[in-house]
């Protein structure tokens, strides 16, 4: 629980976060889903380059079972008349 305190806050304070947060699944113990958002593409690709991720990174996986899962989706900009 410490170091996803810790893992948060360190992403948060970075350039371009949105959001970020560690979700658990209630149908599903011990299953839990990183959701995060950033203002561009480069920021998030500047962000997985940083010591900061890489060592998160290293540390999460020892947490994990099996192979993780990822979705990647990206938010079109849509002008008031879209509606």
């Amino acid at each position: 629980m410490l170091f996803a305190k810790g893992m948060v806050a360190r992403t948060r304070s970075q350039e371009g976060c949105v959001g970020f947060g560690i979700f658990e699944d209630i149908s599903a113990p011990d299953t839990f889903i990183i959701l995060e958002q950033w203002q561009s593409t480069e920021l998030f690709e500047k962000h997985t380059a940083s010591p900061h991720f890489l060592h998160d990174d290293e540390v999460l996986m020892t947490f994990v079972l099996g192979q993780p899962s990822y979705d990647e989706y990206e938010l079109e900009e849509s002008s008031e008349a879209d509606g």
